[in-house]
């Protein structure tokens, strides 16, 4: 058996940069692995260079669609066949750097607690020699992972640095989703899932290089309406279980509160409370956490919402929606600043 198993599907990858995938998963330092790629039902050039890497080196197994089945579909025939103690996702475009499997089994033997983890990646666009930005999540403890899940893929996992312990996976049942309504956000539905059942992690180190396609050829802007259905339908899915209808649910209201900075509005904090009474009957989340969490976005909320109103009688009136310790700090700054902005 060994120890990590490559996980990753090829369609139609160009391919100068299939081979560098290729040669920098060859190059790692821990050299027990198997790579498991599966070719999603296109014989074209990039299905040549797998067969002729697969014909140097033993440890590359290649599985054939007859047809296209999509990405989470052939994902799964891959999983299937992964042998490893670890299974680690790559995409067939992106670089790993020489160190990836070793720094990350190393994280997981030295964590025992977490069963799949993220890393840090360094993205670029044509020249791999120059960075144009990190994604360096922070991992937050569990049961606030759980609740943020509601909400967004956030604390993020990279997709393609995560790595699962394999019996995690097999003892659950851990499949990605191949419904449809989950096709552009296949990663995200999964994490949900994951996190019910063991704990996230991130090595707070970036492990390769993302390649970041063109603007026009990114699916995230070609299907961007579906990927945001999509999305939509994974919270639904998560709301369903405090037994929130879907006629409920306002992507306006429930999308800002925990993605990105938005100006107050007091439709977020009635979802929240929303949300509070029905965890507390149905006790999905850590009550507490949900709060504490819930809390600390209002916080957020009322700063932007003073920072951006320009009357100081409505400024204030935010001010009384905190709790009484977060509106003495904010009475104090208003005092201070003298111009009623945090």
């Amino acid at each position: 058996m060994p120890t990590v198993s490559f996980l990753m599907s090829n369609y139609q990858t160009p391919p100068a940069f299939l081979r560098r995938a290729l040669d920098s998963m060859l190059a790692q330092t821990l050299a027990d692995f198997q790579a498991v790629i599966v070719n999603d039902g296109v014989k074209d050039a990039s299905w040549e260079v797998l067969l002729e890497y697969a014909a140097k080196d033993p440890r590359i197994r290649l599985i054939e669609n007859e047809k296209n089945l999509g990405l989470p579909k052939s994902l799964n025939r891959a999983m299937d066949a992964c042998t490893g103690k670890y299974v680690a996702r790559m995409d067939t475009d992106d670089i790993c750097f020489p160190d990836r499997l070793a720094r990350q089994v190393d994280y997981m033997e030295s964590h025992p607690d977490v069963m799949f983890a993220g890393a840090w990646a360094d993205q670029f666009e044509t020249d791999e020699n120059v960075v144009t930005a990190r994604f360096d999540p922070v991992m937050c403890p569990q049961e606030e992972y759980r609740i943020r899940l509601l909400f967004a893929n956030r604390p993020l996992l990279v997709h393609p640095t995560v790595i699962f312990r394999r019996e995690f996976l097999q003892k659950n049942g851990l499949r990605y989703s191949e419904d449809p309504a989950y096709r552009y956000t296949e990663d995200y539905e999964f994490w949900t899932r994951c996190a019910d059942c063991g704990t996230a992690g991130i090595l707070e180190e970036p492990v390769i290089l993302y390649r970041q396609a063109p603007l026009e050829s990114r699916i995230t802007v070609r299907h961007k309406e579906e990927s945001a259905v999509c999305s939509e339908n994974v919270q639904k899915k998560l709301l369903s279980k405090l037994e929130i209808a879907p006629s409920e649910y306002d992507p306006a209201v429930h999308m800002c509160l925990l993605n990105g900075r938005k100006p107050y509005d007091i439709r977020y904090k009635k979802w929240m409370a929303r949300l509070c009474r029905q965890n507390r009957k149905y006790k999905i989340y850590d009550q507490i956490t949900m709060r504490r969490v819930f809390r600390d976005r209002w916080f957020s909320i009322v700063y932007y919402g003073i920072a951006y109103e320009k009357d100081p009688f409505k400024r204030l009136r935010y001010v009384c929606t905190l709790p009484p310790g977060d509106a003495v700090r904010f009475a104090k700054t208003l005092l201070k600043k003298g111009d009623g902005k945090p």
